[in-house]
């Protein structure tokens, strides 16, 4: 399978080491083995290079010894390919998949309407113990009240800023969207090859999902409980006025996404960034010109709140699993309370709340006391978790995108957008 060249970039996908690797398998062994069955083959689609994904390996690895009788059969791609092959599947109902790679963004709202994942209620164990999941997590795998997937990763917005530049400019943090804008315009130095923020401004799914949590924090909403649109709204043009205030001060860009955020603030083209928290690793590995001098912060709140940016990639078994119970047992092996460390120290990420709480854990990344004061503001619908969710979020991104390049106005973009949106909505049988 082919790994796109979008993976072998800077991406946030690359932390787990070969030593961690070796850990949780050591660790993972000394589990009690279960009692020998039949040999059952789990085929697995996930996400080609995402740490959470890395992390699943090396527990089906440590899964080896603790149910010999199990082998899997993996597969990877990005997310636009996952999506089309498991679609695929489901049309021509060949149950090539046991567990499947979904998205709280892209998949969830499409795959739960469709019958194409299954319920894991009625599976989980008395033991497993669900309330101990965030309640994001818990939040954001959820819908009409059934479990659809175990969140192995879930990511919220952060403030990350050059804390040495911020102190010698003697600037505080800043804690609203005009304070982050007015330190942003401080910090602003093209001669120098210095601008003051960055952001997701690529056109389609990614500016989309960045400017959605600012249009939250206006008070405003992509629709409302009846499904009606609101991006014509004065709350919208205010939000996407403030969006494109601070984007002057970025580096000129039309095509930035997380990928390129990273990059900027690795190398001190950016003083200042909102994105997810986990990307925290990239900036204080060894590719980073300036590890160690990053602050943290929750991403500063707009006028009428909390400006979230929230995300979450989970596992699902498709209905067509001819293997579903072993499929589960293994998703619940892999998540449970009892293998936090093996799980976190494969480069996994936090979804328990447990996981917060764990010395050891704390020790090691103690940044995860800010990551869950950010998570826990998180908004589990902050992407519209319906069947046409992917398709609203990209007709939204290419009207921001029409605004940010000067192309309409902001209010003519908008309403281009929600009239998109209303047709989408119609279309789909949520609006007559």
């Amino acid at each position: 399978m082919k790994s796109l060249s979008v993976h072998s970039k800077i991406t946030r996908r690359r932390m787990l080491t070969g030593t961690a690797a070796a850990a949780v398998i050591t660790a993972m062994s000394r589990t009690r083995r279960v009692a020998a069955q039949s040999q059952v083959k789990l085929s697995i689609i996930g996400l080609d290079g995402h740490p959470s994904w890395i992390a699943t390996k090396a527990m089906i690895e440590a899964y080896r010894d603790v149910a010999p009788n199990v082998s899997f059969e993996l597969s990877q791609f990005d997310l636009p390919q996952i999506g089309d092959k498991v679609n695929l599947d489901f049309q021509a109902k060949k149950g090539q998949y046991d567990i499947v790679w979904m998205n709280s963004a892209q998949t969830i709202g499409y795959w739960s309407e469709a019958g194409i994942v299954e319920p894991l209620d009625a599976m989980v164990s008395e033991g497993y113990d669900l309330n101990d999941f965030l309640h994001l997590a818990r939040g954001i795998s959820t819908l009409r009240g059934k479990l659809y997937g175990i969140p192995i990763m879930i990511e919220g917005r952060m403030l990350v800023y050059r804390k040495d530049l911020l102190d010698a400019a003697g600037l505080k943090t800043p804690t609203t969207v005009d304070e982050m804008t007015r330190v942003a315009q401080a910090m602003n130095a093209p001669a120098k090859n210095q601008f003051g923020f960055s952001q997701r401004v690529r056109s389609g799914g990614s500016i989309s999902y960045d400017w959605v949590g600012w249009l939250y924090s206006f008070g405003g909403q992509i629709y409302d409980a009846k499904y009606n649109p609101q991006l014509a709204s004065p709350e919208a043009s205010a939000a996407l006025e403030a969006f494109l205030k601070i984007n002057q001060y970025s580096a000129p860009s039309s095509n930035r996404s997380y990928g390129e955020i990273v990059n900027e603030l690795q190398t001190g083209i950016a003083t200042m960034a909102n994105d997810v928290t986990i990307i925290t690793p990239l900036l204080e590995g060894s590719a980073s010109r300036f590890a160690g001098k990053f602050g943290y912060a929750v991403a500063p709140a707009g006028p009428k709140g909390p400006r979230p940016e929230t995300s979450s990639h989970l596992l699902a078994i498709s209905t067509l699993s001819r293997q579903r119970e072993a499929a589960w047992q293994f998703l619940e092996w892999m998540t449970s309370k009892k293998n936090n460390q093996g799980w976190i120290f494969a480069g996994g990420a936090a979804f328990r709340e447990s996981m917060y709480t764990d010395p050891a854990i704390l020790a090691k990344y103690p940044q995860y006391t800010l990551f869950k004061q950010i998570l826990d503001l998180g908004n589990p619908d902050y992407v519209p978790r319906i069947k046409p969710s992917a398709e609203i979020m990209t007709r939204l991104g290419e009207q921001l995108s029409s605004a940010l390049v000067g192309v309409k106005p902001v209010n003519e973009a908008l309403a281009a957008a929600d009239q998109q949106v209303a047709a989408i909505l119609k279309r789909n049988g949520y609006r007559t």
